[in-house]
């Protein structure tokens, strides 16, 4: 006698009673998720004889609709774009190079009071807190494992890229344990741990995280950091509107880049070193992620698609040849200029060190200004978009 397994005697059933109707909208295993549409309402309960009835009010009340409605089919919405997202997380860990800081999605005036909570909690005493500088440093503290030497941290905070968004950055210092302790500290450029770093990183950011009490604001630290404001969006009267970064010029480049290839924006070239950039530009855009395998095919015909594609022929080369020479902003880039004028769709973003700050302009793939609202509309979607 043949012996069936389990799994082969569910097949034979399963294949016998397929064509009985337990499969399909009108079997037993279908989709039910329109059936809410088909539930019709109940009359009110009604208590026995001789029960007192308590008054009922109905929590959510269900409209009346009159005549019969077109139920057709459900069509399930389409996800949100994925830039629709960003910062949704309210503390994440962000790197640059070999530079690490902490970023929280609230004002520092909120994160304030939270570090002190979480320095408290963990044993670790301040020596100094300026909400003015927005700084705090720790007094000397010793690791186990190293009892040759003392060490101790200085948190900075300060406003973010974002609006109301905070960065915290971590500076540790180790010194001999002989060294005197009332000696003015000079911090280094770097850490002189890294994993020490990542360690003070890693724990402030979980206990920030789960801190439930996040809302909580203090009246001393309002102004942390001197309220100063990292990324702006100009509009000087009579000239081109342009935004202004407070960033370190790596820093800047890295947060541009992300920018130019979320959201509406595709980066197709660039030269960072000469800080351009050639780009395309649709609002209709709803996908930040690269152009590639279903997505492109789902994608294809589409208008954004074409213009993409069209920009992807030309090099940076052919783009900066196409600029008008003449065009102060593009002085002392190699290749601008010497090919006829012809209409290469997209525009050009170029950054330049002014000062202390990096600005960034969008200019036609002429090189020219844009109308204002046009600029301004642009440069707010990078602004937007900024890490």
């Amino acid at each position: 006698m043949t012996k069936l397994t389990t799994g082969a005697l569910l097949c034979a059933v399963v294949s016998t009673l397929s064509g009985c109707g337990i499969f399909g909208n009108d079997g037993y295993f279908r989709d039910r998720g329109d059936d809410y549409q088909m539930a019709n309402s109940l009359p009110p309960l009604r208590m026995p004889a001789g029960i007192t009835e308590k008054p009922q009010e109905e929590l959510y009340e269900v409209p009346t609709i009159a005549g019969d409605v077109d139920r057709g089919e459900f069509v399930v919405p389409r996800p949100q774009a994925l830039n629709v997202n960003v910062g949704l997380d309210r503390v994440k860990i962000q790197k640059l190079g070999s530079r690490r800081w902490v970023l929280v999605n609230q004002p520092p005036d909120e994160v304030w009071p939270q570090l002190h909570y979480f320095l408290r909690t963990t044993g670790l005493q301040l020596a100094m807190s300026d909400a003015g500088s927005g700084t705090m440093e720790t007094t000397w503290l010793t690791f186990g494992e190293s009892p040759d030497t003392k060490d101790k941290y200085r948190l900075q905070v300060e406003s973010g890229v974002q609006p109301d968004t905070t960065e915290i950055h971590v500076r540790h210092l180790s010194a001999p344990m002989s060294a005197p302790a009332s000696e003015a500290v000079a911090w280094p450029a770097q850490s002189s741990s890294a994993e020490r770093e990542g360690w003070m990183i890693d724990e402030m950011s979980t206990a920030l995280a789960t801190d439930a009490a996040g809302t909580s604001a203090s009246l001393v630290a309002q102004a942390v950091g001197g309220g100063k404001v990292k990324v702006q969006v100009m509009e000087p009267a009579g000239q081109e509107p342009f935004v202004a970064l407070d960033l370190a010029m790596n820093r800047a480049r890295a947060t541009v880049a992300h920018a130019l290839n979320t959201g509406a924006y595709r980066l197709h070239k660039e030269d960072a070193d000469q800080g351009v950039y050639y780009v395309t530009f649709d609002p209709d855009r709803e996908l930040s992620d690269e152009d590639e395998g279903w997505f492109s095919s789902w994608r294809s015909g589409r208008g954004e698609d074409k213009i993409a594609q069209a920009a992807d022929g030309y090099s940076l080369e052919q783009v900066l040849a196409n600029v008008d020479p003449s065009t102060q902003l593009f002085a002392g880039i190699p290749g601008v200029g010497g090919a006829p004028a012809s209409d290469i769709p997209g525009y050009l973003v170029v950054m330049r060190q002014v000062g202390e700050s990096v600005q960034v302009r969008v200019r036609s793939t002429r090189g020219q200004p844009l109308s204002r609202a046009k600029a301004s509309e642009l440069l707010m979607a990078i602004r937007q978009n900024l890490i």
